[in-house]
């Protein structure tokens, strides 16, 4: 039996709602009149208000429509813009669109950004600049690779085409920033000679001997993770990857672990006045989170590696 569209949308409103406390950059209250999202064409059906700001949703979790046309539109008002990209940290394919109503040409986005102000030089349905693009020879030449922003280990192969110690040039994008290392380091967040590249085109100082990638994307004024309540680790011993969590409740299955995907962490720190709860599986519809450990403050190794899906982060009382 199919879902009933209004308990769809709603869910969709819920996790959008959660977007805006758990990954929106530079959210605004006060915004909502902003942009209309509707579960069905034309401006027409169940209509979802979304601020000013950045946020990680599932455009699935909308009806697709009959045929190849989603059953999604947007009505935007005056002086404000609202860009949906496949990528979930804002990259791929992406559909922009100021002031009117507009039907979207693809529901497979995970993400959304609203602003006010003027739109991206292309409207429209767009095909985004790669953040940044690394070549295996000089002078941009070679086999090349497309990193967005994170960090990218190559012992662990997450160079793609780019072959360890063989990345020599490089294309930046305007607004982000990439650090190269010739050594992961102990932590495996970068170490040794480093190298960092803003906006323009770059040959290495350190070619074919590069073997971890940082790419950050500079309009991202979220606190950094090590300043949150609670901070889970790729590596036992808080090393690797990274991402920090202010209080509430986080579903790796929702994207809501960021730099981090379902099933990787292995360690935590959590700050004093706070606990946090790291399940292995979410919870079923009205039901618990099973799996669970529980952390108060202190840096700890999980018991249950490599399963995390669901993390609680709650304030302790006095």
């Amino acid at each position: 039996m199919s879902a009933d569209p209004r308990s769809v949308f709603r869910f969709f409103a819920g996790v959008l709602l959660a977007g805006v406390s758990t990954v929106a950059v530079m959210s605004q209250v006060g915004q909502t009149e902003a942009v209309l999202l509707f579960n069905a064409r034309n401006g027409t059906g169940i209509a979802q208000e979304i601020p000013v700001g950045a946020f990680q949703v599932d455009g699935k979790l909308l009806s697709p429509g009959s045929g190849k046309e989603p059953s999604v539109s947007v009505k935007v008002s005056k002086g404000y813009n609202i860009r949906f990209c496949a990528e979930k940290t804002g990259g791929g394919n992406c559909e922009e669109y100021g002031e009117g109503t507009h039907n979207l040409v693809s529901a497979g986005f995970n993400f959304i950004k609203v602003w006010k102000g003027e739109p991206t030089p292309s409207a429209g349905p767009v095909k985004t600049i790669p953040p940044v693009v690394v070549y295996e020879e000089r002078n941009w030449g070679g086999r090349s690779q497309v990193f967005l922003p994170r960090i990218y280990r190559s012992f662990r192969g997450e160079f793609g085409k780019i072959i360890d110690n063989h990345a020599m040039s490089v294309v930046v994008t305007k607004g982000f920033r990439v650090r190269f290392c010739v050594d992961e380091g102990l932590l495996y967040r970068g170490a040794g000679d480093c190298e960092v590249h803003e906006e323009g085109r770059h040959n290495l100082r350190f070619a074919d001997s590069i073997s971890f990638i940082e790419v950050t994307d500079l309009a991202d004024n979220s606190p950094k993770d090590e300043k949150l309540p609670v901070v889970l680790y790729e590596d036992a011993s808080q090393g690797g990857k990274m991402q920090g969590f202010d209080t509430g409740t986080f579903l790796a299955s929702q994207g809501q672990f960021r730099k981090l995907a379902n099933n990787q962490a292995s360690s935590i720190a959590v700050k004093d006045g706070y606990r946090a709860s790291v399940c292995a599986d979410e919870p079923a519809a009205g039901g618990d989170a099973v799996n669970c450990e529980e952390f108060g403050p202190g840096k700890k190794n999980l018991k249950n590696r490599k399963t995390a899906s669901y993390l609680k982060v709650v304030k302790e009382s006095k």
